[in-house]
């Protein structure tokens, strides 16, 4: 029935130390089970970025909207305006 069916696990939690005067900085993992890639995140869009490449391998299509985003960053290190 879920022959294409993606698993991922998403750990996140706070850093114990905060900032002065600030919060606690977040952090996360995001594992893909099927391959057992994992990798470290800091921001909630490199959640969805893993998730985006793991469906693209599998030959979803993401759509032109996300590809141009992944471009812009890969040229500018900065998400999109």
């Amino acid at each position: 029935m879920f022959s294409s069916a993606q698993s991922f696990v998403i750990k996140i939690w706070l850093e114990p130390e905060g900032r002065a005067g600030g919060s606690a900085p977040w952090r996360g993992q995001i594992t893909h089970l099927p391959s057992r890639e994992s990798r470290a995140v800091r921001r909630l869009d490199e959640i969805i970025a893993v998730i985006a490449r793991c469906l693209e391998r599998s030959g979803a299509d993401p759509g032109w909207r996300w590809r141009w985003r992944l471009r812009w960053r890969t040229w500018t290190g900065r998400r999109p305006p």
